[in-house]
């Protein structure tokens, strides 16, 4: 059975996670950047001054930034997770080498050796 005080981490596959989740964040960012230039050529599309443009072009304004900001809060969302999973992996990093190093002392140290 398990010692339900037991601590395992494996920083390899963490950092590979990392990386991965870094990925997706910097395609994420590129993808809302392409959707914004691309959407941005379409809003003279209405017209300008007419009567239909007038009645359009508010909404069309509203929906355009609605879903650049849904964008922009996803992918910021993907950059929170790495940027935290990163702080997570520094920490476990710190902590066993923190360990190994305490480790390594006791055992130069020897029993009597303080």
């Amino acid at each position: 059975m398990a010692d339900s005080n037991a601590y395992f981490a494996d920083p390899g596959r963490i950092q590979a996670g990392v990386r991965q989740v870094d990925a997706i964040s910097s395609l994420a960012q590129e993808m809302v950047r392409d959707f914004v230039s691309a959407v941005n050529l379409t809003r003279d599309w209405p017209g300008q001054d007419d009567e239909f443009a007038r009645e359009v072009k508010p909404q069309e304004k509203s929906e355009r930034e609605s879903v650049t900001d849904t964008g922009q809060a996803v992918t910021d969302a993907i950059v929170g997770v790495a940027n935290g999973t990163h702080s997570n992996l520094q920490n476990i990093l710190g902590t066993q080498n923190g360990v190994l190093d305490a480790i390594h002392e006791s055992a130069a140290n020897g029993p009597g050796r303080h």
